[in-house]
């Protein structure tokens, strides 16, 4: 109890003494830096947490008569770390940088346990999970959906954030496979056996050779082990 007075007493005492030396309290200067700071993350996030670091004790700043300006240069950036600029005008000038943290949580996507390289993803390998997303400079996926059938790029371990630079279409046409050719002459359809040239995805062109004619025809992977040719 006695400690808390004599914070109290110390605290009012200090503020008395700035007042009478003129000086511009550093509270005010690092309230304005906060209240900025939050404002400009909540016209993109909710729930925004800013964490302030607290002015040098010993600096001596002028008190300003006119209305501070905040400030940052890197405005397009409103979480993570940063540096508020707050400036005095009158009577004189003076410009001070408070280092501010702005964190955002949010459920993402991340590895439900770990997954090897090319391991096809399903709904049992990838979770939501609350982060902070100012510390993710690879992006995120708030949805699970667009991984889902996705074929990991590289080896991923349990917890890893799972984005779509980390997957990509599933190959389902191998080299050396043998699938079946299919073409559409007026109302007949014809099909024929070939070995595909190189691994393809869905939609994507791929060359395959007919096991027939031996030709090598170009066509576009319709479905596993199915390439469309025109003729």
């Amino acid at each position: 109890m006695f400690c808390k007075k004599l914070s109290f007493i110390l605290g009012g005492l200090l503020a008395l003494n700035v007042q009478a030396e003129g000086l511009h309290a550093l509270g005010d200067i690092e309230q304005v830096a906060y209240e900025y700071a939050l404002k400009q993350a909540q016209m993109q996030h909710d729930n925004p947490q800013v964490a302030l670091a607290s002015l040098d004790p010993r600096l001596r700043l002028k008190r300003c008569s006119s209305e501070l300006e905040v400030f940052t240069k890197t405005a397009a950036t409103t979480i993570g770390n940063q540096t508020i600029g707050v400036k005095c005008s009158f009577p004189t000038t003076w410009t001070v940088y408070v280092p501010v943290k702005v964190r955002v949580f949010k459920p993402i996507v991340v590895a439900n346990r770990s997954l090897p390289a090319n391991h096809i993803i399903t709904e049992n390998d990838i979770k939501k999970q609350t982060r902070d997303i100012a510390a993710l400079r690879q992006g995120y996926l708030v949805d699970t959906k667009p991984l889902i059938g996705q074929q990991v790029k590289y080896a991923t371990s349990m917890g890893s954030v799972v984005t779509l630079n980390s997957v990509r279409p599933q190959k389902i046409v191998r080299r050396g496979e043998q699938i079946m050719l299919v073409a559409s002459v007026g109302k007949m359809e014809v099909r024929m056996n070939g070995t595909a040239l190189a691994d393809a995805q869905l939609g994507q062109k791929v060359k395959v050779k007919n096991s027939s004619s031996k030709r090598v025809v170009e066509g576009i992977v319709e479905a596993p082990g199915i390439v469309k040719v025109a003729m």
